[in-house]
């Protein structure tokens, strides 16, 4: 007679436990809110940053043994290959403006070694009429506004006829400013 209890109770915690199961079966629903913000901003191309430090590129206008003739060159980004450009998000309004570097002399930029200088312009343009500046040092700025694409710009030099220094190794160092 105890074995009946016995299984009966146990068929009874079984049928409680079956039940227990299905009662706590169930579902809920409700919302998760999804966001992104895009911005207006601007971002350099084939350029390098180390943290703390923008780099654009370069223009080397090569070695010459007289400044008696024109000498061209154009900017090559940090990067390599082309020059270095901006993207800026679609309709975004923005501004490239040059300094007249480290070593001018009134709106005249200048290259230098050992107090010796070579003459130089900078232009936004193959022909080399339109010179590239700050806005207030003698040339304009670049204006153009994103497309969300990248817009190489590339940076056209000119080193004019003037009498020739020194040998050596001719430098400057130019701000180059985006602004949006």
């Amino acid at each position: 007679m105890l074995s009946k209890k016995i299984i009966a109770g146990a068929a009874l915690v079984i049928a409680s436990l079956s039940a227990g199961s299905a009662l706590a079966a169930g579902s809920l629903q409700g919302q998760m809110n999804v966001q992104i913000t895009v911005g207006s901003g601007c971002t350099v191309t084939n350029g390098t940053n180390d943290g703390s430090n923008n780099a654009f590129g370069n223009l080397t206008f090569g070695s010459y043994a007289d400044l008696a003739n024109i000498v061209n060159g154009r900017s090559v980004g940090s990067g390599g290959g082309s020059s270095f450009g901006v993207k800026c998000s679609q309709g975004t309004a923005y501004s490239v403006a040059l300094d007249s570097g480290q070593n001018a002399s009134g709106n005249q930029r200048r290259m230098q070694h050992n107090g010796e200088f070579v003459n130089y312009e900078l232009y936004q343009d193959t022909s080399r009429s339109q010179a590239w500046g700050n806005g207030s040092n003698g040339g304009t700025t670049l204006a153009g506004v994103g497309t969300g694409n990248n817009s190489e710009l590339v940076v056209y030099g000119r080193v004019p006829a003037q009498t020739t220094p020194s040998p050596g190794t001719y430098l400057d160092t130019v701000q180059v400013t985006v602004a949006w």
